[in-house]
């Protein structure tokens, strides 16, 4: 099991200096820092991007996010769908509409990554045991994963949970930077499980300065980053919202760019379609081209369930952008 300790090293420094100089964080260190990413995978960005787009064939994503409810229970400030800011009316996905999705992956023997969530507390959809087991059932070559925060985790729930998931992340939000009482309580537990080493523990503050995720992050203003790196996100992730509308990524919280509907159009289509690849094109040319991707300042080498990086590794190459 991981369990990473924010207030250790570089984490322990950024929260003082998130604790004594509330906008010192936001106006010099995370640009700095987002600066500093996008020229360290500037060349390896493009080449693989243009590697994407020379192929006959372009590649399936290699991770699909689900969302199946459209709500989280948390407040955290750097989230502009958190409970208190939430402006997405309530939706819930249609198991015929979840069914039909895991068939079409099953069709195609998809064997990358899925993750039953996206901007939500996965959860809060008492369905989700059931639809973890459909996706387990019909892709046996996937890998399934769920980020939670933890809150309505309980040993019942976990073990039910570790039935399916390859990969179970609870990000513990504590600004006190300790371990939440029902998340102290699965973690001793889990230690005497089996699957123990299918789960990760991130105890990380309520508050803090992240990116700006596609602009749309309430804690930060809108300082102007201008990024030369291609952003992997549309080249490799697939994000569904409950009402089968396809996002732009996982920053697009709001649902403010639609690339496709799955209530009309079938997954690959609308992954092959000319939507999916002028956002592509224009990320090669300019990001700025695409009006969400001229706000962001995420710098994205690898998404979520490639088979070459780790959890662990993930998280210390997107530092400030962990989910």
């Amino acid at each position: 099991m991981i369990i990473n300790h924010y207030e250790k090293g570089f984490g322990k420094i950024k929260s003082k200096l998130e604790n004594k100089y509330p906008t010192f964080m936001e106006k010099y260190i995370v640009p700095k820092n987002t600066l500093l990413m996008d020229r360290i995978f500037l060349k390896q960005s493009r080449k693989k991007s243009m590697e994407y787009l020379s192929q006959d064939k372009f590649p399936i994503f290699r991770t699909i996010e689900i969302e199946t409810i459209n709500r989280c229970n948390g407040t955290c400030s750097f989230c502009p769908v958190n409970r208190n800011v939430d402006t997405r009316p309530l939706q819930l996905m249609d198991k015929k509409l979840f069914v039909s999705i895991i068939d079409q992956l099953k069709e195609i023997n998809y064997s990358g990554s899925i993750g039953l969530y996206s901007n939500n507390e996965p959860l809060l959809d008492k369905r989700i045991y059931h639809f973890l087991s459909i996706a387990k059932e019909n892709l046996p070559k996937a890998s399934l994963y769920i980020f939670t925060n933890g809150t309505l985790l309980t040993i019942n729930k976990l073990d039910e949970l570790m039935k399916y998931l390859d990969t179970l992340v609870i990000d513990n939000y504590n600004d006190n930077l300790v371990l939440n009482d029902n998340v102290k309580k699965i973690y001793k537990y889990a230690l005497t499980k089996p699957y123990k080493n299918k789960i990760s523990i991130y105890i990380r503050k309520e508050n803090e300065v992240l990116t700006n995720r596609g602009g749309e992050a309430k804690n930060r203003t809108k300082n102007k980053t201008t990024l030369k790196s291609a952003c992997m996100y549309p080249f490799e992730q697939f994000v569904v919202r409950p009402d089968g509308k396809v996002s732009l990524c996982c920053n697009d919280a709001m649902g403010k760019m639609t690339l496709g509907d799955l209530n009309k159009e079938k997954v690959l289509d609308v992954w092959n379609g000319n939507k999916f690849n002028t956002i592509r094109q224009n990320m090669v040319k300019d990001r700025s081209l695409n009006f969400l991707c001229k706000e962001c300042d995420t710098v994205t080498p690898k998404v979520f369930g490639d088979e070459t990086i780790n959890i662990k590794d993930y998280v210390k190459m997107l530092f400030f952008n962990h989910k």
